[in-house]
């Protein structure tokens, strides 16, 4: 399916997504869960910080916009070392290939993990992409080799510089871990959540900056896909959150 709409509504700065449903990324989601695919329910206008630009500000052109996918990779094989997918985590992962199919990916990342990016590999190789893993698998990193033990949250930084030095324009899908995504985002310019200013439905926020707030209580939700468009000529990124499979 195709997100991305023409013509005048673009021209306004205006994102049009088709989705079953827009959540700020800390609110609860729902027990029941099924397979949906990707039949559009509504359409939502999605505007920048929920609000037009203001005078002056005018938004840039589509092909100057940056936009990123982030995604937690699926269900884990706890019993052995490197934590690889399970099945229904590799069935969530070509849930994955149809759900971003026909989107024009530009560049595909992933944490040092096995597990992101068996994630976003299926994704990668049909298109001619090869992953980028960060911190780098093998390397060195405070003295040790970076592994599947290594902390997540140790992608925080190289990913973001990565994401920083994109061209404008790219369109790149991001295998995350839940202790590190949120903390991108923000590195990004997505603003944290704060007591007097929560995050909510319809806002770019995220609400902590750790696997804390991550949703879905201890284990955390697979079925989540954020979508972040950075436009340039505007003060904060747009932040999407998106549920897909089941």
């Amino acid at each position: 399916m195709n997100w991305r709409r023409r013509g005048r509504d673009q021209a306004e700065g205006i994102e049009h997504v088709q989705s079953r449903h827009v959540l700020s990324a800390f609110e609860p989601c729902s027990g029941r869960r099924r397979w949906y695919g990707w039949r559009p329910v509504l359409t939502l206008l999605v505007l920048v910080s929920g609000v037009l630009p203001t005078h002056g500000q005018s938004p840039s052109s589509p092909s100057s916009r940056t936009i990123i996918y982030f995604v937690r990779h699926g269900e884990v094989d706890n019993s052995q070392p490197t934590r690889p997918l399970d099945a229904a985590g590799r069935e969530r992962a070509r849930v994955l290939v149809a759900t971003l199919q026909g989107e024009m990916l530009t560049h595909v990342f992933s944490s040092h993990t096995t597990r992101t990016r068996q994630m976003v590999e299926a994704v990668a190789l049909p298109r001619g992409l090869a992953v980028v893993a960060l911190p780098s698998p093998g390397s060195r990193l405070d003295g040790k080799v970076v592994s599947d033990a290594t902390f997540t949250g140790a992608a925080v930084r190289p990913l973001t510089d990565a994401l920083r030095r994109l061209p404008p324009g790219s369109r790149a899908l991001v295998g995350v871990n839940r202790e590190n995504v949120f903390a991108v985002m923000n590195a990004l310019g997505v603003p944290v959540a704060t007591p007097s200013q929560p995050c909510r439905v319809g806002g770019s926020c995220v609400p902590c900056l750790t696997a804390a707030c991550f949703p879905g209580g201890p284990d955390g939700d697979y079925d989540h896909l954020w979508v972040l468009t950075i436009d340039p000529a505007l003060p904060v990124p747009q932040l999407v959150d998106r549920r897909y499979g089941k």
